[in-house]
C-alpha cells in the first residue's frame, strides 16, 4: 500500500463515524413552540430590558506622557463602562410613554462620557436628550517652553421636545448648551521695549454657549413647510492673573512682576430664523 493510499484509509477510518452520525439524524421540523424565555421582564403594563458593564481602568504609560494625555487621556479608576435601559408598552399605549431608552458609556471617570435619553408617546410627544462630557488636556510641552497648557473639561447638552410627532402639524422645543472651563497656563509680554519681558500668566477659562429654539412644521398638499427661530447667547468670562511674584522669561534684565489680573468678559446674542420648503 502506498504512502497515499495509507493517509486515504486513515481519513476514510475517522470520518466514518461522523458520516454515519449525520445520516441517522432525522430532519427537524419547524414548530411554534418558543424558545426560551421572553426578551425583558414584564411589569405591568411594560416590557424592561437592561444591561450594565462595570469595570476598572489601568493605565501604563511609555514614552512622552504629554501626547498620551493630549491624544488619549484615560486614567485609573472604577467607572461604568456602558449601560442600557429599554422600557417598552406591550401594547403601544402606555399610560405615561409609550418608549423609554437610556444609553450611557463611560460614566465614572472615563474622559469621554456620553448619555442619551429618549421617551415618547405615539401621537403625543417625543422628548429627546443628548449629553456628552470631554476632559481636555493639552499640555503643549514643545511651545513657549512649556508655558502654553489647558486643562479643561467641556459639557455639551441638546434637549429636543417634538409635540404631536406622527400629525401634519408639528410643534419643536429645543435647548442646548457648551460649556467650557478649567485651568490653563499661558504668557504675557508686558512694559515697553527695551524693558520687556514675559511672564507666566494663570487663566481660569470660563465659556459658555446656550441656544434655545422653537418652531413647527406643516405637511399639506405633498408639501412640507419648517419654521425654526433660534437664539444663541454666549459669553466668556475668563479671568487672567498672577499671584506670585514672577521674575519673567528674561532674568537678564530687572523687570519683575509682583501680581496681575486682567478680566474682559465678552457676552453677545446671535438670533436666527429657518425656513426650509420641500415638496414631497
Amino acid at each position: 500500500m502506498t504512502m497515499n493510499k495509507k493517509i486515504y484509509t486513515l481519513v476514510s477510518l475517522i470520518w466514518m463515524p461522523f458520516t454515519a452520525a449525520l445520516h441517522a439524524q432525522q430532519p427537524v421540523a419547524p414548530t411554534d413552540a418558543p424558545v426560551g424565555s421572553a426578551r425583558g421582564e414584564n411589569y405591568g403594563d411594560y416590557n424592561i430590558t437592561d444591561s450594565f458593564e462595570m469595570g476598572y481602568r489601568w493605565k501604563s504609560v511609555g514614552g512622552d506622557i504629554g501626547k498620551y494625555q493630549s491624544d488619549v487621556n484615560f486614567g485609573n479608576g472604577l467607572r461604568l463602562l456602558g449601560s442600557n435601559l429599554t422600557i417598552d408598552s406591550k401594547d403601544g399605549h402606555g399610560h405615561y410613554f409609550d418608549q423609554l431608552i437610556l444609553t450611557t458609556q463611560g460614566l465614572g471617570n472615563d474622559p469621554y462620557q456620553f448619555a442619551s435619553f429618549r421617551v415618547q408617546k405615539n401621537q403625543l410627544y417625543r422628548y429627546d436628550l443628548l449629553w456628552r462630557e470631554t476632559a481636555y488636556d493639552d499640555p503643549a510641552l514643545t511651545i513657549a517652553n512649556g508655558q502654553h497648557l489647558m486643562n479643561t473639561s467641556r459639557r455639551m447638552q441638546d434637549h429636543s421636545l417634538v409635540l404631536f410627532p406622527q400629525s401634519n402639524f408639528r410643534f419643536f422645543l429645543g435647548y442646548g448648551r457648551d460649556v467650557q472651563d478649567g485651568p490653563a497656563l499661558s504668557t504675557i509680554q508686558l512694559f515697553n521695549s527695551p524693558r520687556a519681558d514675559e511672564f507666566p500668566l494663570f487663566e481660569n477659562i470660563r465659556r459658555q454657549q446656550d441656544e434655545y429654539r422653537v418652531g413647527a412644521e406643516a405637511i399639506f398638499l405633498g408639501m412640507k413647510l419648517t419654521v425654526l427661530r433660534g437664539w444663541e447667547v454666549f459669553k466668556d468670562d475668563t479671568i487672567d492673573q498672577v499671584n506670585q511674584f514672577q521674575p519673567g522669561n528674561n532674568p537678564a534684565d530687572a523687570v519683575t512682576l509682583s501680581s496681575f489680573q486682567r478680566s474682559q468678559p465678552y457676552h453677545g446674542t446671535t438670533d436666527n430664523w429657518h425656513g426650509p420648503f420641500a415638496y414631497r
